[in-house]
């Protein structure tokens, strides 16, 4: 499929996936920065900038735009992550003009009024402590804080509850004039619309935002853990565990990422994987057990994931790291390698089944500096992965010896277990409602 794209004199990267199969229009806005740029100690000002964006401009107030997008029959939402923050939502194609009008005016004049300041807060805050409910999420927070240590990629891109606090109206507008300027911008559309046309309200629409420059992007590359660093997130009364293994992993811009994530699928990314088969079909301690390769523009973890009952959380552990030592010591075999490529190769059709899901294909080659065949030519770099190369990958990006353990448990119940595990030195434990 042909490329559709342009550069607006300001320096915007506009992109359009045309297809008439329905009337309908998806669209983004992405910036091409997120929360890595957030202040120590402001963790959340990206997250909470956007909000605001969302929440009126200084003729229409919060309320009038929910009234607006739900008149037009839109959709309208905010995700922040480390590299990007986005607005992105739908709408039937007979009101696109003019929910493209109210998305040009929110991004060009957004009030920042003290009372929703006041209540996004509030409602951030809120979300804080709902989470201390979701034990997955904690034990996925912590996981991260302790892979990442002082790195931007261990800090949490919602804020926690004294940062929230400490970001001032100030901080907002600083942000919104540092991130949101036409350069920094990818403007998105996906569905019945065409290049001419995305021009066309491009133009008009958004040719007014402001010109800048891309914001530097000064992250350093994460540091490996060294050792295994045991950390229980103490919680009362846990019948079930949840457990996140790993360390660092890889980059899609690494020369074995493909490779790496071949063997990945044979070791825990299908429903057949050696993890699924040993925890949940063999021995029936976790219903669910699979393992991940994060992606972002430095190396992103690799993970484990299993979710056991308390009384086998210990074995579980032992377990999954003995099942990981197996795989960098031997390797897979040439018979998993060819199930896992075919895998991918024919699953890679709900990937690219949607205008949409192309578009963020799109998107994340512009946010990561991936050649722009990269997604196409999938399958073509699949199946060439060989045997030695998968085995090599895995030897040289993971490791056995330098893992974080971390449970979500009530620690009486697992905190000896875990100590006695070859190569921990010591167990720590923290509350799960810390900050």
């Amino acid at each position: 499929m042909k490329d559709e794209r342009f550069t607006t004199p300001k320096g915007s990267l506009v992109l359009v996936e045309a297809s008439d199969e329905l009337p309908m229009v998806d669209f983004e806005v992405t910036l091409r920065t997120g929360s890595t740029f957030d202040p120590k100690g402001k963790e959340g000002l990206a997250r909470l900038t956007a909000r605001m964006v969302r929440m009126g401009t200084k003729k229409m107030r919060a309320l009038a735009v929910e009234e607006s997008i739900d008149a037009l029959g839109a959709s309208l939402g905010i995700e922040t992550a480390p590299s990007y923050t986005r607005l992105s939502g739908a709408v039937i194609k007979r009101n696109f003009a003019r929910f493209m009008a109210l998305l040009s005016h929110l991004l060009r004049e957004p009030a920042f009024r003290a009372v929703d300041l006041a209540q996004a807060k509030r409602e951030t805050l809120s979300d804080l402590i709902e989470n201390r409910d979701n034990d997955r999420g904690l034990a996925a927070r912590e996981f991260r804080r302790t892979v990442f240590g002082d790195h931007a990629y261990a800090r949490s891109v919602v804020g926690t509850q004294a940062s929230i606090k400490r970001i001032t109206r100030n901080n907002l507008l600083s942000h919104f004039a540092t991130h949101y300027r036409a350069p920094n911008m990818i403007f998105g559309f996906a569905g019945d619309i065409t290049l001419a046309e995305a021009k066309a309200v491009v133009d008009l629409e958004f040719g007014k935002i402001p010109r800048g420059v891309v914001p530097k992007e000064k992250t350093p590359e994460p540091k490996p853990l060294r050792g295994r660093r045991v950390v229980i997130v103490d919680k009362p009364a846990r019948s079930q565990t949840q457990v996140f293994i790993g360390g660092l992993g890889t980059n899609p811009r690494d020369s074995d990422h493909v490779a790496l994530a071949v063997a990945n699928t044979v070791f825990g990314g299908t429903f057949t994987s050696r993890l699924m088969r040993e925890v949940r079909s063999v021995r029936g301690w976790s219903y669910g057990a699979s393992s991940r390769l994060g992606s972002d523009r430095k190396r992103e973890a690799f993970y484990m994931w299993t979710f056991p009952a308390a009384t086998d959380a210990v074995a579980c552990v032992a377990l999954e790291l003995d099942l990981l030592e197996t795989l960098l010591k031997k390797g897979i075999t040439k018979k998993e390698l060819r199930f896992a490529q075919n895998y991918l190769a024919n699953s890679n059709a709900f990937e690219i089944d949607t205008p949409i899901k192309r578009l963020d294909q799109r998107v994340d080659i512009e946010l990561y500096n991936l050649p722009r065949d990269y997604f196409s030519k999938h399958i073509e770099q699949v199946r060439a992965v060989s045997l030695t190369a998968a085995n090599r990958a895995l030897k040289k990006r993971l490791s056995a010896k330098n893992l974080a353990i971390v449970l979500l448990a009530t620690a009486s119940e697992v905190k000896d277990g875990l100590a006695a595990l070859p190569g921990v030195a010591r167990v720590d434990i923290v509350p799960f409602d810390r900050d």
